[in-house]
């Protein structure tokens, strides 16, 4: 049988050192790793601010649908009215309550009441027939009319505001917000105030290939202090305007 190679007493330490040696191969790990722990950690960054907008955007609506259900009547009287000037008002608490929409209007470079939705509308429900009394879907016995809706409001989206002409049908409480429909369980002997708010959440990473996300939230409020609330039009600038038969 032949004898291994003898190996030479200098070669021993370069040997140990070469197999201990460990520097180079984390070095090509981390390389490996890091492109993904990167998208990982970016991607996870686009998920918490769009479910943040998400929320804010609900919280819009539900705000401005509080402010505007607080209006008062006159003494005697039954009906409170909004003007135009409540109507702007309560629209610009956008910039408070949804902050991360300016810096979304700067990068789409348009004015921030551009890059959002915020349509508001007052409704009244008929009863259809004075026996109608059905205690499980109380849109069987009642028609929803609009009385006044914001078509001077900016529409990025495509037409979100509810038209004066369409009677408001019922759909499930389930379905997304539509402008010519209401949840069943809103339909009673009352009215409404509704604000729909739309707004398309743009990724900043990855908007090449990542699609806009559209984002819609409605609220639906009674009158606080109020049978109705309708629209001033006296110093009206166009952003809301009054149905036909009121």
């Amino acid at each position: 049988m032949g004898r291994a190679a003898a190996v030479p007493a200098f070669a021993g330490p370069l040997l140990r050192r070469f197999g201990g040696a460990e520097r180079g191969v984390a070095a090509i790990e981390f390389a490996v790793i890091l492109p993904i722990l990167l998208t990982l950690l970016l991607a996870g960054t686009q998920i918490v601010l769009y479910i943040n907008a998400s929320r804010k955007v609900g919280q819009l609506a539900r705000s401005i649908s509080q402010m505007i259900s607080q209006a008062k009547p006159p003494a005697n009287a039954s009906v409170a009215t909004v003007t135009a000037a409540d109507l702007h008002f309560s629209t610009d608490a956008a910039l408070v309550i949804f902050p991360f929409l300016m810096g979304d209007a700067k990068r789409r470079n348009v004015s921030w009441w551009q890059d959002i939705s915020i349509n508001y509308a007052s409704i009244a429900f008929t009863k259809t027939t004075a026996t109608c009394n059905d205690p499980t879907d109380q849109s069987a016995c009642y028609t929803a009319s609009v009385v006044w809706t914001t078509v001077g409001t900016a529409q990025p989206y495509g037409i979100a505001y509810r038209p004066c002409t369409t009677p408001q049908l019922p759909a499930d409480n389930t379905a997304p917000p539509s402008p010519t429909t209401l949840p069943r369980s809103v339909f009673g002997p009352a009215s409404l105030i509704v604000i729909d708010v739309v707004f398309k959440y743009t990724p900043t990473f990855g908007s090449s290939f990542v699609p806009e996300i559209k984002i819609s939230r409605s609220a639906y409020v009674q009158p606080r202090y109020a049978t109705l609330v309708n629209y001033d039009t006296t110093n009206s600038d166009g952003i809301a305007s009054k149905c036909p038969g009121y």
